[in-house]
């Protein structure tokens, strides 16, 4: 059993599994960074090259930086709601988890750069908006008591990391890339909802969900809706970005049979870990199916 006085590089690992599993997020970033690419490059007819590889780090690493800034936002809460967790029980410190958030960051700046200023800004914007997000925009506890607006108003940094794996392969802007910011951005808000949606008894005492806020069958209608919103601009996304029947016919069976886990699983009635784990395949399944139709 981990304790404070384990090695350092136990203490961290421990972190990482029970926190920010890698393998996990490393698929997840070779989905959302891959597809994106994928479409920057089909929209624009430019090659890719070995240089798009350094994003991929950068956007995992901004996806750490922000569970380290989620985990100083919520201590008070967390440490009473989850007093199992690592964190809670001082096996690793806030302070440990800012040093390696500020090493993230560095790191993150330095593979921009690398990538050309164009992608530099776009990491830029999302370094900038996540601050903001961990200030809560400045207005934490009024947002707090509307838990999907917190949701809404903290989404924008999945468009601006999908703007990082745009400009990685160095070519002009293309509008029609925003159909698949727009659908990325609108499957990932399915994620997150999707996270904390619970039947009556699973809800913990003192923490927000939507099913507490909004009551499950709502929750759930809510998600499904948003399921389907993610969906049809999908489908729009793929349309635009893939010539090819095929990849139309492809792409767009697997847009249905991820909606139709999605919303199935957000029935009222199935336990938060099948909810959870439905919007998770969804987005996963819809970050796959625009990244085939570009490939």
């Amino acid at each position: 059993m981990l304790t404070a006085d384990s090695p350092l590089s136990l203490r961290i690992a421990g972190y990482l599994g029970e926190r920010f599993p890698p393998v996990v997020y490393t698929v997840l970033v070779v989905l959302f960074f891959g597809s994106a690419v994928l479409n920057a490059s089909a929209l624009t007819a430019a090659p890719l090259s070995w240089r798009v590889l350094l994003g991929a780090p950068v956007v995992w690493l901004v996806f750490f930086h922000l569970r380290v800034f989620d985990e100083h936002k919520d201590f008070s809460l967390d440490v009473i709601a989850h007093p199992e967790r690592l964190l809670s029980r001082g096996v690793v410190t806030l302070p440990l988890l800012a040093r390696l958030a500020g090493a993230a960051i560095l790191m993150e700046g330095l593979l921009s750069v690398l990538l050309g200023w164009p992608a530099l800004a776009a990491w830029a914007a999302a370094l900038v908006f996540s601050v903001l997000m961990r200030l809560e925009f400045g207005v934490g506890e009024w947002l707090s008591s509307r838990i999907l607006l917190y949701a809404v108003t903290h989404n924008p940094i999945v468009g601006l990391l999908a703007l990082v794996g745009f400009f990685s392969i160095g070519a002009g802007f293309s509008p029609r890339f925003l159909w698949y910011v727009a659908a990325a951005s609108l499957a990932s808000l399915a994620f997150e909802l999707g996270r904390k949606i619970r039947l009556p008894e699973e809800e913990i005492a003192g923490v927000d969900s939507y099913s507490s806020v909004h009551g499950r069958a709502r929750a759930g209608l809510i998600l499904s809706g948003v399921i389907l919103g993610a969906a049809g601009l999908t489908g729009v996304a793929v349309w635009t970005v893939s010539p090819s029947v095929g990849q139309h016919a492809l792409s767009g069976v697997l847009v249905l049979l991820g909606a139709l886990v999605g919303i199935v699983e957000a029935r009222p009635g199935r336990p938060a870990k099948k909810v959870e784990l439905g919007s998770a395949l969804f987005l996963l399944i819809i970050l796959l199916a625009m990244g085939i139709a570009a490939w």
